[in-house]
């Protein structure tokens, strides 16, 4: 393990929760151990600005590298995403920001996190690598990339986060899901009753195969069940009612809610909760 000095980027970083958190993306059987330690050394040794920190899967990994982000620089710093494809957009409460230029990206994301998709790099990269390599630079670079490249020369060291697909972890799906589900009523502060066994296996029934889908799914469940109507969880989850009620139709809801959901995308808030949770839990999902 290396000597957790302070890191140039001045983070103030709980090691246990950081541990435990990339336990949970990669596995917490005894033989992903030396992975969780290696990710930890990477972590550190890019937060003190000694190398690149390298993400690997077969899924779009930016979620995972905002909530690694989140977890050790803080939500207050700037994320900023740099992918060319989608043009220049302001950060929301759910989706970072976003530059098409390189260079605009490293500005904006000065005392936080610059992260770039290998596949999707800016045409003006070669000036990004300049600033970052400028030792008064103040900016993390995290690089996503397919998990096909863990065998290239140039990430051998420090070992890059290889992110396993959850196909491999089908029988820690269930921790998995009750993980981000803890995060959800932590944040939302809401009581633990708020996710349930039945919420558990729906999200594993109808989630993408992804963590950033699970992490997404949890926390509108939750807001949904302890909210009187959709469109205050949506305003709780900083979203469009409408775009609440698209994701729970691409998410084959029960039928009850489809029944609400067509009567109206935006129902009238309720003057206090049904009496019951496991009624008012099969209407809101």
């Amino acid at each position: 393990m290396i000597a957790r000095a302070a890191t140039g980027l001045n983070a103030e970083i709980n090691e246990a929760a950081l541990r435990a958190f990339c336990a949970r993306i990669l596995g917490w059987g005894p033989n992903r151990t030396d992975a969780v330690e290696h990710a930890i050394d990477s972590i550190f040794l890019s937060l003190g600005r000694e190398a690149v920190l390298v993400l690997l899967g077969e899924a779009d990994l930016v979620p995972l590298a905002h909530a690694l982000h989140q977890r050790t620089l803080g939500v207050d710093q700037p994320f900023v995403v740099c992918d060319p494809q989608r043009g220049d957009l302001p950060s929301s409460v759910r989706s970072p920001g976003n530059y098409k230029d390189g260079v605009a990206g490293f500005m904006a994301a000065t005392g936080g996190s610059l992260c770039v998709r290998h596949s999707r790099r800016p045409r003006d990269f070669p000036s990004v690598v300049a600033m970052v390599r400028d030792p008064s630079a103040r900016v993390q670079l995290i690089v996503c990339a397919d998990v096909r490249r863990d065998a290239d020369p140039f990430i051998t060291l420090p070992v890059p986060i290889r992110v396993p697909s959850l196909r491999t972890r089908t029988s820690e799906l269930p921790r998995i899901v009750d993980e981000y589900a803890a995060d959800a009523i932590a944040e939302l502060k809401v009581p633990e009753t708020s996710f349930t066994a039945a919420d558990r296996q729906w999200v594993i029934k109808h989630a993408p195969m992804t963590l950033g889908e699970i992490e997404k799914a949890t926390l509108r469940l939750v807001a949904l069940e302890t909210s009187p109507s959709l469109p205050r969880a949506a305003e709780r989850l900083g979203m469009a009612p409408v775009s609440l009620s698209k994701w729970l139709e691409r998410w084959k809801q029960r039928p009850a809610l489809a029944r609400d959901l067509s009567a109206s995308p935006e129902p009238p808030e309720r003057s206090s909760p049904p009496a019951t949770r496991g009624k008012r839990g099969r209407n809101r999902r």
